[in-house]
């Protein structure tokens, strides 16, 4: 089987923020800050799956999930408006979200 390679952006450079949230059942729509080159989304809910996708992401279909204790999902290269729907499989389960954002070397 041949090698896989895949070119990083070294320039992704310094953390902008952390955010932690705490997202339900209900959709959470949530837009990264302006300048974020980077981002990335870690669950660290022990009892209910993260689904995320466009608006009107549902737990059964339209979505993709991030595991739980420390699952996480990362998204190089997004632009200013890049959002993301959230919402949390189980109902009157909070799931604890960290999000980080990137900024580049300037």
């Amino acid at each position: 089987m041949g090698v896989v390679r895949r070119l990083t952006d070294l320039q992704l450079g310094s953390l902008l923020t952390s955010k932690v949230l705490s997202i339900t059942s209900s959709e959470t729509l949530y837009q990264i800050s302006s300048g974020t080159r980077a981002f990335e989304l870690s669950n660290q809910g022990t009892a209910a799956l993260l689904h995320y996708g466009q608006s009107g992401v549902t737990v059964n279909s339209a979505s993709i999930i991030i595991n739980t204790l420390g699952g996480a999902k990362f998204w190089d290269t997004v632009v200013d408006n890049f959002q993301i729907a959230l919402r949390a499989d189980s109902i009157g389960v909070t799931v604890r979200v960290i999000a980080h954002e990137y900024g580049g070397n300037n």
